[in-house]
């Protein structure tokens, strides 16, 4: 998910080593790993093998492209580097706004000096640092204070600062998933004709807009919902052709062309306004409600992850696999979770597979001829869903 975790501190200080006893390593940008990938180990002129200092501009020109590209594809990542000061962290300030991350400092700075000379002296000698730049780092991460939209923890609040918090909705009456609606502004008022009730929870499964013709009405009613606490807005694919330009992403040629955007535009719907339902909207929701778990995105998981923040906010959104997979997915999903635990996606059923595949739930239900509105009600009495035609 959305996360860009910094490590500070000096050389010495536990960085690497907090990285590779939390299994870290796959979710980690190392800047010393990326300096050995351009360069290996040189001689200095005393005969001493050392990591050469002359190719810094390199190595973080290539971090910083690193970071971006995973950042565009909303994957959870580590920079394990010094990060000493405010410009070191501050740099990536925009990325993290355009695309609504939030960003972590994991903090060691309150390791003692001398513990941390100590432990750089047992390095490789290619790996060991001048004590005259520890030193010098030292005092710089004293002396400057970490950005201010960055969150400064220390190294045992990891696991609990990041780790997703699973809402327990047992509260509501009802809870009401509604699926890819596709600009079917017509087919969502039949099924919420009455409006919205606050005993129920309301999750929309995204692609909020498509090919019906009713777009701008489908957008409109959902700024008039958004702010409620008893809605949730999921993150669809197709919410990226819609607001991926005013979070700062280059509009493909494919989003020039996409029709949906240009009739927003007419209706005087913004980009400005369409960041702030994207804002509104989260790859995914894990609940509980009473005796069951419930895994809620757009295109569909195959497992559960202990820890979602760690997963990829793509595969949330996408899927996992091709879109041709999708009755595979559910099968191993249904496999891979135990039997009180739930999938409910959109976005693909390219074989038309029913609504209820064991524990998990398509509600995409798109062809040429409009399809229909596949919506899932959970109480306590259990499952059942309905479906709505969709006109085109």
């Amino acid at each position: 998910m959305r996360y860009l975790v910094f490590l500070r501190g000096i050389p010495g200080s536990g960085k690497s080593t907090f990285i590779k006893e939390n299994g870290l390593e796959p979710y980690t940008i190392s800047s010393d790993d990326v300096r050995l990938l351009i360069k290996p180990p040189v001689l200095s002129v005393t005969g001493q093998t050392i990591t050469s200092q002359k190719i810094n501009r390199r190595v973080w020109g290539l971090i910083y492209s690193l970071i971006k590209s995973r950042i565009e594809e909303g994957e959870f990542t580590i920079l394990d580097a010094t990060n000493a000061e405010n410009a070191d962290m501050a740099k990536y300030r925009p990325l993290v706004k355009a695309y609504r991350y939030e960003a972590f400092c994991v903090d060691f700075s309150d390791v003692p000096l001398e513990l941390a000379k100590q432990r750089n002296r047992k390095r490789p000698a290619y790996e060991i640092v001048p004590e005259a730049v520890i030193e010098d780092m030292y005092s710089i991460i004293s002396r400057q204070s970490v950005p201010s939209f960055v969150t400064v923890i220390k190294p045992h609040e990891f696991h609990k600062k990041l780790q997703y918090r699973v809402p327990d909705f047992s509260n509501y009456r009802r809870i009401h998933h509604i699926g890819d609606i596709n600009g079917s502004y017509t087919a969502l008022m039949t099924y919420l004709t009455c409006g919205l009730t606050n005993n129920d929870l309301y999750i929309f499964l995204g692609d909020y807009t498509g090919r019906g013709n009713e777009n701008t009405r489908v957008i409109k009613f959902l700024f008039s919902v958004m702010c409620r606490d008893n809605v949730v807005l999921l993150e669809g694919d197709n919410e990226k052709y819609i607001c991926g330009p005013a979070a700062g992403e280059e509009q493909t040629e494919f989003a020039d062309t996409f029709r949906p955007m240009r009739e927003l535009e007419k209706a005087g719907i913004t980009l400005s306004n369409a960041l702030e339902l994207y804002r509104k909207t989260v790859p995914c929701i894990y609940y509980r409600f009473h005796n069951k778990s419930v895994l809620v995105t757009h295109g569909g998981l195959s497992n559960l992850p202990e820890n979602l923040v760690f997963a990829g906010t793509e595969q949330m959104i996408n899927g996992v696999g091709e879109p041709e997979d999708a009755s595979l997915v559910a099968e191993s999903f249904n496999k891979n979770t135990n039997k009180n635990t739930y999938q409910i996606h959109g976005h693909r059923n390219p074989e038309s597979l029913p609504v209820k595949n064991g524990r998990t739930f398509n509600l995409c239900d798109e062809n040429r001829n409009g399809g229909f509105l596949r919506i899932l009600t959970l109480d306590k009495e259990g499952f059942d869903w309905q479906y709505i035609r969709k006109e085109i």
